[in-house]
């Protein structure tokens, strides 16, 4: 014997578990695009070929009975299990690309790699894409436990024997409070930093960052004085606009903060972003080929 939910309608489930939330046909019916004695008719039906009442109607209320919660749980496994099913069956049909997990290092959410990304849905319009904020420390360990793809890094960083592609060049600039008062220089030097309370990302997260950072203020002869830590670009927007301290971030010419003035960093300092992966997967070769 054949078992009844493959033989089910996956529209009566999806039907079934709008009402169920809803616990009103005219609402359920008006979101499943059907009229209500319809939906009362699927009701029904359902509750004949299962041999079992699902919901309790009276004139002033609806509720699910205990076989109804039972039911709706099964329900949407069932429809999550489908759509999944789906789902792999169409990015099989695609290079058996399923998923890209990419790590993000600090300051890698740059426009070059929403690109890129954008270019690859659209080769892969199935497959899952997932990004994940990375250390520089766990570059090499996320990408040899496959708990990433590939990643994209400040090329210094990049630990020896993985693969690289260059993406894009991004000039470090200094961000200000909009009222600071070096807000009205055309050019910033780190010397106009040198009293500044800074936001920056965590030594022992970014060490690199951290160190090659030291060794620039040093040759200004001060120390920067760091107020805060922070995990992403993102943050050290929100810090500066809210007045903790000034920032160093790589930032693309244009982009606009509420609240911070972003500002050129003389002379210019540049960093090189890349993609680095450790196994050629079909993912990753469909980037490549992208790029």
């Amino acid at each position: 014997m054949i078992p009844f939910l493959v033989l089910m309608n996956l529209k009566t489930l999806s039907s079934f578990i709008v009402l169920a939330e809803e616990l009103h046909f005219g609402r359920a019916a008006h979101q499943c695009g059907i009229s209500q004695p319809a939906m009362s008719r699927l009701l029904s039906e359902l509750e004949t070929d299962l041999g079992v009442r699902l919901l309790n109607r009276t004139s002033r209320e609806v509720s699910l009975t205990n076989a109804g919660r039972g039911f709706l749980g099964s329900a949407k496994k069932a429809v999550a299990y489908a759509d999944m099913a789906v789902r792999a069956a169409k990015a099989g049909a695609v290079d058996g690309i399923d998923s890209l997990t990419i790590g993000m290092m600090i300051g890698a959410a740059q426009p070059f790699v929403g690109n890129l990304i954008a270019k690859f849905k659209e080769a892969h319009p199935e497959t899952r894409v997932y990004l994940r904020q990375l250390d520089e420390r766990s570059i090499g360990s996320a990408l040899a436990n496959g708990e990433i793809d590939v990643a994209i890094a400040w090329d210094i960083s990049i630990p020896g024997g993985l693969h690289r592609q260059h993406l894009g060049t991004i000039p470090l600039s200094v961000l200000v409070q909009a009222d600071h008062e070096l807000a009205k220089k055309d050019g910033v030097s780190l010397g106009d930093l040198a009293d500044q309370p800074f936001i920056f990302p965590a030594r022992d997260r970014q060490p690199i960052i951290w160190d090659t950072y030291r060794q620039h203020t040093a040759q200004y002869g001060f120390e920067p004085l760091i107020v805060i830590d922070v995990s992403t670009l993102s943050d050290t927007l929100a810090m500066v606009a809210g007045g903790v301290g000034v920032g160093n971030a790589p930032v693309v010419s244009g982009l606009k903060y509420p609240g911070v003035s972003i500002l050129k960093q003389s002379p210019l300092f540049e960093l090189n972003y890349q993609l680095t992966w450790l196994n050629k997967a079909p993912s990753v070769t469909s980037l490549l080929e992208l790029l």
